[in-house]
């Protein structure tokens, strides 16, 4: 019966997701909603209503199996305002500057909680053959690097200088970065008094900022 439950549950959630997104294929694509003007139409209010509800109908499930901290609300927030953003507002009428971080911040983030989801649900089941706990701390940077990437790629390609070359450079760069990481944040070996239950396992002070172990 656990097990049909469960079936049922997860036949009603795609089935809910499905219809959200749905509708906002329908609104955006189909009905051209961000031509009304009206800000209080009906047909942009329940754009509005489907930008937050599509994501989080999608998102808040996924989560709790990812167990990532609030990565639920960081997919809500990037692709509800990314869905507004790229519907609502033009960019010729914004400034170059402000018109690239209120278009790509918003897809930074959204794109990088599909990453962070995905890297952290195969982090879980690596790490269970192995009789570990993950980081969901190293799921959720994996995922900004990748959605860095990407997120250049757009921004590249909006510049019309995206190349193979520059995609390659751009995939280095963020390969760096998240070598550079691994070691900044690297677990360390802090020796002290058995006795006091100071040895063991910790990470660099860097990572929280609270000083060298064993300071304070």
């Amino acid at each position: 019966m656990r097990v049909l439950g469960r079936l049922a549950l997860a036949i009603v959630w795609l089935a809910a997701s499905a219809t959200s997104w749905s509708l906002v294929y329908w609104l955006v694509i189909r009905r051209n909603v961000g031509a009304v003007p009206d800000f209080w139409a009906l047909e942009r209010l329940l754009a509005y209503a489907c930008f937050v509800l599509a994501p989080a109908l999608t998102f808040l499930p996924l989560a709790r199996l990812a167990r990532v901290p609030f990565l639920e609300i960081e997919a809500i927030v990037g692709w509800s305002t990314t869905l507004y953003v790229w519907t609502f507002i033009d960019p010729s009428r914004v400034d170059d500057v402000l018109a690239m971080v209120v278009i790509l911040l918003p897809l930074l983030i959204a794109v990088s909680s599909v990453y962070a989801l995905l890297v952290a649900l195969v982090s879980r089941r690596a790490a269970a053959r192995r009789g570990q706990e993950p980081d969901p701390l190293v799921a959720r940077r994996r995922g900004y690097v990748l959605g860095l990437f990407t997120v250049g790629c757009v921004l590249l390609q909006s510049l019309e200088a995206l190349t193979a070359l520059n995609a390659g450079l751009l995939g280095l760069i963020a390969l760096f970065v998240e070598l550079l990481a691994m070691t900044w944040f690297a677990p360390v070996r802090a020796e002290g008094e058995p006795s006091r239950g100071t040895s063991g396992d910790r990470r660099r002070w860097n990572e929280y900022g609270r000083g060298a172990p064993g300071q304070g």
